[in-house]
């Protein structure tokens, strides 16, 4: 036998039995042995895998993030990261490190403690300990957070754009693409961006700028669907035609009122925490509220329309006007159905679109930037746990 093979088998033999000596070491452990180690206000704590609802996890993949928080972490835990990969199969428990809530923070001193408890001993001691370091590393793992939910709304967003076809002012449209891809472009996150006050400044300026632009767009949008419903006289074929003119209008307004939504998120992921969310949404009750009374009026025309033509929408049918009354009006003496035609699936569909429930936020999002922020090293990899998800909130995400 060749040397080189010997070598190999040796080397494969010598990792099959580290990691069946670290499954071995892992699988003696009790589950309800939970190890904590508090430095300072930083805690570590070792639990067991099926205490975390990974449904919940937010992965961070930013390479600068990353970093951040593995600066951090305790030898044991970077360690264990680093081999995470190898031993995912066997692995039974996982770290979770948390960085306490700036105000935790700043009471307890502006540098974290570095004594040496016992349990501290035993998990690990932390690299990195000023405040600035936890702060900054607890702010870019929430701002991350926010821009994932933001990019997640405009994909949503994306996939909308794309069923709005042909629309009559194109120039209304470039715009309404234009402002999404730019919107686009904002949310995706770089630790390089974040980590620098000048450059976070110059994005929330543009943001200033889209948001400018984006409540242009929705007054225009509000505008042509009240010219659309003005008329009170008009036949059926016209309100078809009207119909299906506002639906394209209807459809750039919810869409816009959403863009605007994120771009305030997007504002208040850029200032990390320093400026309320309430501040970041200052525009969003007045063109909410617009859209509200544009769409009750809208509502309320189709009403009135409906009784003035006819129209049983539950049913798909309209009553026969014209010659065709005429000519069915002896039969529908014996069969009252024969006073009505059947009406087609679609402009059903687009009636009741524009006639349906509001939209609700997709989700009310907490002030995460001022919470505890718990981070999860698993199978080589970091998550945060936000907040909100320990206390059961679910996020819709419906757009």
């Amino acid at each position: 036998m060749d040397w080189y093979w010997i070598v190999a088998i040796a080397v494969g033999a010598a990792a099959i039995v580290t990691a069946a000596a670290v499954c071995f070491a892992r699988f003696g452990k009790k589950r309800s042995n939970r190890r904590s180690a508090q430095l300072g206000e930083v805690e570590v704590e070792e639990i067991a895998a099926e205490e975390i609802d990974e449904t919940a996890l937010c992965e961070i993949d930013d390479p600068g993030v990353k970093e951040r928080v593995k600066a951090l972490m305790p030898d044991v835990v970077r360690t264990e990261i680093a081999a995470g990969l190898a031993v995912t199969t066997c692995s039974k428990t996982v770290y979770k490190v948390i960085l306490p809530a700036s105000a935790k923070l700043a009471a307890g001193g502006s540098s974290l403690s570095m004594g040496a408890s016992m349990a501290a001993a035993q998990v690990g001691t932390l690299v990195a300990s000023s405040f600035s370091a936890v702060m900054s590393a607890a702010s870019m793992v929430v701002g991350q957070y926010y821009m994932t939910l933001v990019n997640q709304q405009l994909k949503k967003i994306t996939e909308r754009l794309s069923r709005l076809g042909e629309f009559q002012d194109s120039e209304f449209k470039s715009k309404v693409f234009a402002l999404h891809a730019q919107v686009m472009r904002a949310a995706a996150f770089r630790s390089e961006t974040m980590e620098h006050a000048t450059m976070r400044t110059a994005e929330i300026d543009k943001l200033d700028r889209l948001e400018q632009g984006c409540i242009e767009l929705l007054g225009q949008a509000s505008i042509m669907i009240a010219d659309c419903t003005a008329r009170d006289d008009l036949d059926y074929a016209q309100y078809i035609r009207a119909t299906a003119e506002i639906d394209k209008w209807f459809s750039c307004q919810k869409i816009l009122l959403v863009t605007l939504e994120e771009i305030a998120e997007l504002k208040f992921a850029f200032y990390l925490g320093a400026a309320s969310r309430k501040q970041c949404e200052a525009l969003l009750p007045i063109y909410e509220q617009q859209t509200e009374e544009t769409q009750r009026m809208l509502k309320k025309w189709h009403s009135d329309t409906a009784k003035r033509l006819g129209l049983r929408l539950g049913e798909h049918k309209r009553r026969r006007r014209g010659l065709d009354k005429v000519v069915h009006w002896f039969p529908a003496l014996f069969k009252k159905d024969l006073k009505y035609r059947d009406m087609p699936a679609s402009t059903v569909a687009l009636i009741e679109h524009q006639t349906a429930e509001a939209d609700e936020r997709p989700w009310v999002r907490d002030d995460l930037f001022h919470a505890d922020v718990e981070i999860i090293a698993k199978d080589g990899k970091l998550y945060y746990l936000p907040h909100s998800a320990k206390h059961g909130k679910e996020l819709n995400e419906e757009a």
